[in-house]
């Protein structure tokens, strides 16, 4: 189950120095002295990378960049400003399927299989 689905944009584009406090906050940290600590980083340099303008003059380096994308689950374009934060966004199928109940889970994997046999058959038949 790894199939993609997009998510549509939230509304207009986030001024450009708001994107990495807006990802902090949607991850749950609501300041930068919590999530600074959570990378290992002193609070004043990961402040400094949510005042920073953003694409290739950001002033983040590329280690801190990836551990902030890894620690927000995203990637490491959204976070020195080369994605656009309200662009659609792929959704994996697996993230969904995790959200499910057990029963849920259960039900959607009868359903997957009875799909892959049903494509099998559709297969079979046009040979």
């Amino acid at each position: 189950m790894s199939s993609t689905f997009t998510t549509h944009a939230n509304g207009p584009h986030t001024c450009a120095k708001r994107t990495l406090q807006r990802l902090r906050r949607e991850a749950g940290y609501r300041s930068a002295k919590e999530f600074a600590a959570v990378l290992g980083m002193p609070e004043s340099t990961y402040a400094r990378y949510e005042r920073a303008e953003e694409g290739p003059g950001c002033g983040i380096p590329l280690a801190s960049a990836w551990a902030i994308a890894d620690a927000l689950g995203v990637s490491i374009d959204l976070v020195v400003g080369r994605e656009d934060i309200d662009a659609p966004r792929p959704i994996k199928l697996d993230d969904r399927a995790h959200a499910l109940t057990i029963d849920g889970r259960r039900m959607l994997s009868d359903y997957m299989d009875y799909l892959e046999s049903r494509d099998a058959a559709d297969a079979r038949a046009r040979r």
